[in-house]
């Protein structure tokens, strides 16, 4: 057996998420080893080598079940149905508007108090055959037709339900995401949504990550590659406005190899306002599942790729994190992490020039971001 469940317990209220509340864990092939919890589809541990072939958790997160149901920084969670920010708390799709929660200033931030984040998801153990089977079904360009990229066995399947006018957006939208491990040892997520009306299908996963070590602090010195020419302009709100900017001579220009402290100069009038990195970098896959940033921590002497086959990747070095008590009685502040979420570009609903996140009716839409160690 690669997956294993078991029941994740509140602590606090012993008994009271029982039915609702597990943990599944997936082996990979070596020292590979996820663990998955139901509420908020999290990823609640993901372990990987070093070098010298030390085992290491890189995710950081709350301690336990009561953690998670007070954290408002979405570790490790799948956030949807609308990740990230709409302009104005409010879109039209076909003449009509809707208006979802303004809950960051003036945005609508993550969905709402309803989102994917904060629900306990439905979960199973697929096999490796039906496992290979949803890769292949997805369709995604670069990963069906590559055996290397296929399920290194079983897999855990998460669902859940997003009714029609929950947070204001339309349509009745079932969710899936798949965990699974593949035949090169990537951590690989794919997710699947379909709806019974047009609406905005643009789910990411929140995972902080510290591939020196969940609890090692500051990684500022780690070094970031990324070969994105330019980044999606902010307004005054932290927003999209639908321009860009060309990041050569700018602190977002990875294209060469740097250390990610480069992102972090809060005197830049992009990074300031949000006490830190915060913005998505515009990437040249084509909608195919390809590598779009590496990360590296050569003292730890551990690597991670991202692949993805969404159009845009937003970088948050954990600009809010200031807290105690989390795994392993860890504490976790400013710029001692770093987000690497695959998605559509935030406030794309508002403008025609960005990739649409919108899917039909009846349209079962696939993405997928996967995370390599070396």
């Amino acid at each position: 057996m690669s997956v294993t469940c078991e029941s994740f317990p509140s602590v606090k209220n012993p008994g009271k998420y029982d039915d609702i509340s597990k943990k599944f864990t997936i082996t990979g092939e070596g020292k590979l080893k996820a663990e998955i919890i139901t509420y908020g589809a999290r990823i609640f541990r993901l372990y990987a080598p070093k070098a010298n072939g030390e085992l290491v958790d890189v995710v950081l997160g709350p301690a336990d079940l009561d953690g998670y149901l007070a954290d408002g920084a979405n570790h490790g969670a799948v956030v949807g149905r609308s990740a990230n920010r709409i302009s104005g708390a409010s879109f039209t799709i076909d003449g009509t508007v809707y208006n979802v929660p303004a809950n960051d200033g003036v945005n609508n931030l993550h969905t709402g108090d309803k989102a994917y984040q904060l629900k306990f998801w439905d979960g199973k153990i697929l096999s490796h055959e039906d496992s290979v089977a949803y890769v292949k079904d997805s369709g995604i360009k670069g990963l069906y037709n590559d055996d290397l990229k296929m399920p290194y066995d079983e897999s855990v399947l998460l669902s859940c339900f997003s009714e029609d006018g929950e947070n204001g957006f339309p349509g009745n939208l079932t969710t899936e995401v798949l965990y699974t491990f593949t035949n090169d040892g990537t951590f690989l997520m794919i997710y699947k949504g379909l709806s019974d009306k047009k609406t905005i299908f643009a789910p990411t996963n929140h995972a902080y990550f510290n591939i020196a070590g969940h609890d090692k602090g500051y990684v500022g010195d780690q070094i970031l590659t990324m070969d994105c020419d330019k980044v999606t302009l902010k307004d005054e709100h932290n927003c999209p406005n639908g321009d860009y900017l060309d990041v050569e001579g700018t602190p977002f220009d990875f294209r060469k190899s740097a250390p990610v402290s480069k992102c972090l100069d809060l005197t830049h009038p992009q990074i300031g306002p949000a006490l830190g990195i915060d913005q998505n970098f515009c990437l040249k896959n084509n909608g195919r599942y390809a590598l779009v940033a590496s990360l590296e921590d050569k003292t730890a002497g551990i690597g991670m790729e991202t692949w993805t086959d969404l159009p845009g990747v937003q970088l948050y070095a954990g600009n809010h994190l200031n807290g105690s008590g989390f795994k392993d009685n860890a504490s976790y502040k400013q710029f001692d992490a770093l987000c690497i979420e695959a998605q559509m570009y935030p406030n794309a609903v508002n403008i025609p020039e960005f990739e649409s996140p919108l899917i039909n009716a009846g349209e079962a839409k696939f993405h997928a971001c996967g995370y390599k160690f070396y």
